[in-house]
């Protein structure tokens, strides 16, 4: 199977700047964009893939080594995991999505991997619903939240991927106060937290931001399984990036217990 594929760009750090995904990135959206683009060249090293289409479609898949992902999947070590897919809007969103799926699969089956998986959600960090791909996908695992992980498998034997079962110990381990957890790829999520964190402390509530550096500590400690950002708070998820500063604030006068302050 040859590689070339004729309906796409490959982005990569040389070419990053020639082509237009910082501005397709902006563009199309979606609660985690745009990414960061410091971010998005230490990823280059960890095997980072982007694919943009060609016009007149208009889109763009990133895809990761399942071992190397920033999203909290076990089993995922011999499959290429969907970090983002996104396309524009019109008569040829969905053959363009149907395309970047296909490139995603055919990078997964040249090198040899067994399984190609993304999640599926409303959330910040995950998959719209209305890009879901079609027939040889299935349906894996469910999230707290109702997200999905799908996949389709290559060639087996494969065992099956899953979410994580301790999201409530992750939520445990971070203490009784307020925290906003992170994973710096996307420039307004990280503004909205230190915008929410700065407005908070102003009002005698503090919060933690907690940035989650690595795959490694996406897959052990990522609140739920958009990981990009959440809010969490005496032992338990609260939520994601919906929450401004003065929801939270009802928060925690409804939970005394979240206006612990540090030690």
């Amino acid at each position: 199977m040859s590689m070339r594929n004729r309906d796409t760009v490959t982005v990569s750090p040389p070419t990053f700047d020639r082509t237009a995904f910082a501005d397709t990135d902006a563009a199309l959206p979606a609660p985690h964009a745009p990414y960061d683009r410091d971010w998005l060249m230490a990823r280059f090293a960890e095997g980072l893939q982007i694919r943009m289409l060609k016009p007149p479609h208009e889109g763009f898949v990133m895809f990761q080594p399942g071992r190397l992902a920033w999203r909290p999947i076990e089993g995922a070590e011999r499959a290429v995991v969907i970090h983002d897919l996104r396309v524009g809007p019109g008569a040829l969103a969905r053959e363009s999505a149907s395309r970047l799926w296909t490139v995603a699969g055919n990078f997964a089956r040249y090198y040899g991997y067994s399984a190609v998986l993304a999640l599926l959600g409303k959330g910040v960090g995950l998959i719209s619903p209305g890009m879901a791909p079609g027939r040889g996908w299935l349906t894996f695992d469910e999230g707290p939240c109702g997200e999905r992980l799908v996949g389709q498998v290559m060639h087996g034997p494969l065992s099956l991927p899953s979410f994580p079962a301790d999201w409530t110990r992750r939520a445990a381990a971070l203490g009784k106060g307020l925290v906003i957890q992170t994973t710096g790829e996307s420039v307004r999520l990280e503004r909205v937290a230190r915008t929410t964190a700065e407005a908070l402390s102003a009002r005698g509530v503090p919060v933690r931001l907690d940035r989650l550096v690595d795959p490694d500590d996406v897959h052990a400690r990522a609140l739920c399984p958009g990981s990009a950002y959440t809010v969490a708070g005496a032992g338990r998820v609260i939520g994601g990036a919906e929450l401004g500063p003065e929801d939270l604030l009802r928060a925690v006068l409804w939970r005394p217990g979240l206006r612990q302050r540090p030690s």
